[in-house]
C-alpha cells in the first residue's frame, strides 16, 4: 500500500475540525484514505461557509480537489463516515440529505441531549436551509417525551416552514 493511502498529503495543514475527525477515525481503528480526507476537507469548508451540501455536491467538489477519486467512492465514504460518527447527515424536504462534520463524540451521535451541534429548518418555498440551536426544540421534545414517550432527534431531519423572505405580508 502506498504511503498516501494511510497518510494523506499534509502539505495543506488540516483545520482543527478535520484534524479532530481524523483523530476520531484513527481512534476507532479506521484508516484515513485520500477519499476520506478529501471528503472531510470539503465538508469542513462547506460547514465554515454555512453551506449544506448533498452527496452529489460533495462528489463534485471532491472531484475538483482530487480528480482521481471516483464518485462512487465518495458515496461509500459518506456512508462510512456517518456510520463511524465522524459526519452527521440531515434529511431535508423531498429526498435531499446534507452532511456536516459531527460535533459530538460518536457514542452520543443518536442522543440529542449530547449534541452540541445544531438543528435545521428549511423553507418549503425557496429551499433555503437555516441552522438553529437545538435547544429551540426543547419544549417540544419535553412534551413529546412526556405525552408519548417519544425522544425527538432534532439533528436528523429539518423542520419545514416558510422563511422570512418568502412569507407574504
Amino acid at each position: 500500500m502506498s504511503p498516501s493511502a494511510e497518510s494523506p498529503d499534509e502539505s495543506a495543514a488540516p483545520s482543527p475540525r478535520v484534524a479532530a475527525a481524523v483523530a476520531r477515525l484513527r481512534s476507532v481503528g479506521e484508516r484515513v484514505t485520500p477519499a476520506r480526507y478529501a471528503v472531510l476537507r470539503v465538508v469542513d469548508a462547506a460547514d465554515l461557509a454555512d453551506e449544506h451540501l448533498t452527496a452529489e455536491q460533495i462528489g463534485t467538489r471532491v472531484a475538483d480537489v482530487e480528480p482521481g477519486i471516483h464518485r462512487a467512492t465518495v458515496y461509500r465514504t459518506l456512508t462510512s463516515l456517518v456510520e463511524t460518527g465522524v459526519l452527521s447527515h440531515v434529511h431535508l424536504g423531498g429526498t435531499a440529505t446534507v452532511y456536516h462534520l459531527a460535533e459530538q463524540e460518536p457514542e452520543h451521535r443518536h442522543d440529542h441531549r449530547h449534541d452540541p451541534g445544531h438543528a435545521h429548518v428549511q423553507c418549503h418555498v425557496c429551499g433555503r436551509v437555516l441552522d438553529v440551536a437545538p435547544d429551540v426544540f426543547d419544549e417540544v421534545a419535553a412534551r413529546l417525551r412526556a405525552d408519548l414517550g417519544f425522544t425527538l432527534d432534532t439533528g436528523h431531519a429539518a423542520l419545514l416552514g416558510t422563511c422570512r423572505d418568502c412569507r407574504t405580508p
